[in-house]
């Protein structure tokens, strides 16, 4: 209740703020984009300064946000008073029938429609039951709002895992907002949802201002929604259709400003790709695109005058980002002397490998497009595919492992994983071509307006993935990247749209419709089938949830380690027992820390650390690895490192104290050292030996040996308790 509290004055306040804000008719009634961008954006800013401020004195709690709220819904009814108490009305009913006349004039258009309005009812429901599964959520995304909630602030903590403390942090402060107040991460996923509604309603905006027919506008926003990679999204915490609603929010925003020669629009589309940056780092990378885009548009309407609205969006960009999205920017200066993270998380995730990687990493995201997801096609075409970009890599001399940290393992990709979805079949089949289209057509058609905006959008497309090609190492992961700089490009795809029904729009309809209806309700994390049979064996709601949070298997059968752990030994406690956990790295230990929200006290130590812990305060010390615990949380930089080991003569390796020691791992996979030359050292490996705790006064109670979890998400746990 306390949530939907805060929720309501958060939006009451920003929709009176918006509407202080917005342009206005001479009935006092705002109209366009900018009162509902400005809404969003208003609730987004207002709940991260919130948790900024209150961060800095360690005092997030319910009562203080709660307070926080009515200040700012009193600062928001002042402002609209003051301003005549203009009204914001959605013209829902006339654009609906404007949308309505337009699916009639197209029975493929239609029928694209309900395969939509399947996808909107089907995520909904989804949304509003699934709980928190992906492994990057319980180990980073969703986790570090767990520890920022029992220690009352934004601060970094001890973990193993260094996600949780040098990534942008804004849509985690979202996070903390629900956990605040349920304890729970019931509705996490419409966060994401809201941002794919804010980038198509961008999108239609954007279309709508170059007149681009209805048609056009509908088929764009169809194709985008049936990209696999974006379905995904839409019941996932991953932020990447976030960023984009913030980035189209941003450039639709000053779109309309220079047309309206509006400050205030400026502002706030600088308010948006600042919140953006706060919010995932291939925000920053697009900015270099993202803003020569803007500035396109601001010469192409004020000409010699075009400086004058970019050199506002600069000035406004750096106060919004001071405020609203350099806070953990700031502590990875204090921490680590360089604002983008740690020495080596930056060696790990950093581009390496000079020009030749550079031109090899653009290689591989072109081929990335090349994805079959939901469809076993590949089976047939994948070796084609990759003997391709073998071929292109070998004819420009390039190493097929330079500069990639994490590889696809020779893969073209057909499954329906989270992270390693791609844009789907849609992806090759339209919207590659849209892209040749609007830069081929941009330039050979420079005369029509159209044109010029699909050209931009692509060479946006072009301009990003190079930026990335050189920013970041290359990943298998990075697909979710890809998804990003695809829906920011999206309007690209108005150059697609066929009028005539004829075989390639009856093919693109069948992929839509397959996509929008049965691959979207058999994605890997939420099977509706499965959710379905898991609701019908519970005893309730909650019970549900928990069993298909904690499932190992397809179907959602098993229990996790940690999950078992929680429940079948810790929960047997009595609350306000005292326990630390040594965790590995991508450990899940969101499921453990969120018991401090339910009487008990369990605290985070990190393994290189361990001589110095007072460990007389514990009741029970918990070990997550058989041999070695890893963590890429280091004490020191490189050049501190101590070395506990050295080689004998015959080059064994010997340890000065065999009950605790450390070995070092550099970026590449070897073990570190002397002579150090160029290598950073990217994670610890630390042995804690059972006489090290029997020493302190514990003694070994229990182990389990997690086998069935398999490769690096399996865990031997290993339990001492004091005497």
């Amino acid at each position: 209740m306390l949530f939907f509290i805060s929720l309501i004055m958060v939006a009451i306040s920003s929709y009176m703020i918006s509407c202080a804000m917005s342009p206005k008719t001479e009935t006092n009634r705002c109209y366009g984009p900018a009162p509902l961008l400005y809404m969003l954006l208003t609730m987004f800013s207002q709940v991260v300064l919130t948790m900024e401020i209150l961060s800095l004195y360690k005092a997030i709690n319910e009562v203080n946000v709660l307070i926080f709220n009515v200040l700012f819904l009193i600062a928001g009814t002042v402002l609209w008073n003051k301003k005549s108490r203009p009204l914001y009305i959605p013209q829902i009913k006339t654009k609906f029938a404007q949308i309505w006349t337009a699916l009639k004039k197209d029975k493929i258009l239609m029928i694209m429609g309900f395969g939509f309005a399947f996808l909107m009812l089907t995520v909904v429901l989804l949304d509003l039951f699934m709980p928190v599964t992906g492994g990057d959520a319980l180990t980073y995304h969703l986790n570090r709002a767990s520890y920022w909630l029992h220690q009352g602030s934004l601060n970094h903590f001890a973990i193993s895992d260094d996600r949780n403390l040098v990534m942008p942090i804004n849509s985690e402060i979202l996070y903390l907002w629900n956990l605040l107040f349920f304890k729970n991460d019931i509705g996490l996923y419409f966060i994401s949802f809201i941002g794919y509604l804010t980038s198509i309603f961008c999108i239609y905006n954007i279309l709508e201002y170059f007149h681009f027919s209805r048609r056009r506008i509908l088929w764009s926003i169809f194709i985008l929604s049936s990209f696999a990679s974006v379905i995904v999204e839409l019941s996932s915490i991953e932020t990447d259709v976030l960023i984009a609603g913030l980035v189209l929010s941003s450039i639709t925003l000053f779109l309309h400003s220079i047309k309206e020669k509006n400050t205030v629009m400026i502002f706030y589309s600088s308010l948006a790709y600042a919140l953006a940056m706060g919010t995932k780092s291939p925000a920053v990378i697009a900015f270099p695109a993202a803003f020569l885009l803007i500035s396109y548009f601001a010469y192409r309407a004020d000409k010699k005058e075009f400086y004058k609205p970019l050199m506002a969006y600069v000035l406004f960009l750096i106060i919004n980002f001071a405020i609203f999205s350099s806070y953990n920017y700031v502590l990875n200066y204090i921490d680590y002397g360089n604002a983008l993270g740690s020495e080596s998380a930056r060696a790990v995730h950093g581009f390496r490998g000079g020009i030749k990687a550079f031109v090899g990493n653009f290689i591989r995201y072109i081929f990335m497009l090349f994805d079959f997801s939901g469809f076993r096609y590949s089976e047939y075409v994948g070796e084609y595919i990759l003997k391709a970009r073998e071929a292109v890599l070998s004819f420009l001399h390039i190493p097929m492992d330079l500069g990639v940290e994490m590889s696809d393992n020779n893969e073209i990709n057909n499954t329906l994983i989270n992270v390693k979805t791609g844009a789907g079949i849609l992806g090759f089949l339209v919207f590659l071509p849209s892209l040749v289209i609007s830069l081929i057509l941009g330039v050979v058609k420079n005369h029509s307006k159209k044109m010029r905006l699909m050209f931009a959008f692509g060479a946006m497309f072009i301009i990003n993935l190079v930026c990335m090609s050189f920013s970041i190492a290359y990943m298998v992961y990075s697909v979710r990247f890809l998804t990003f700089l695809i829906v920011i490009s999206a309007p690209i795809l108005a150059v697609s749209y066929i009028k005539k029904t004829n075989f390639m729009k009856l093919l693109i309809l069948f992929f839509v419709v397959s996509y929008l209806t049965i691959i979207n309700c058999n994605i890997s994390e939420r099977n509706v089938n499965h959710v379905w049979q898991v609701i019908k064996n519970s005893q309730s709601l909650m019970q549900a949830r928990e069993q298909i949070r904690c499932s190992i298997n397809v179907g959602y059968t098993g229990e996790t380690s940690f999950c078992y752990l929680r429940d079948s030994f810790i929960k047997q406690l009595p609350k306000g027992s005292r326990i630390a956990i040594f965790p590995n790295y991508v450990d899940k230990t969101y499921i453990l820390d969120m018991l401090n929200s339910h009487g008990y006290k369990i605290d985070t130590l990190l393994p290189e650390n361990a001589l110095n812990y007072n460990y007389d305060k514990y009741d029970y010390i918990i070990t997550t690895k058989e041999n070695y615990i890893v963590s890429s949380v280091l004490l020191n930089k490189t050049e501190d490192i101590k070395l506990d080991y050295y080689r004998d003569s015959s080059g064994n390796l010997q340890v000065k104290n065999p009950q605790f020691y450390c070995l070092y791992e550099n970026q590449n996979s070897a073990l570190y050292e002397l002579p150090r030359g160029n290598q950073v050292v990217k994670d610890s490996q630390c042995f804690i030996s059972e006489t090290f705790f029997t020493d302190k006064g514990f003694s070994a109670y229990r182990v389990y040996d997690f086998k069935n979890e398999g490769g690096r998400l399996k865990n031997f746990v290993k339990i001492y308790k004091k005497l």
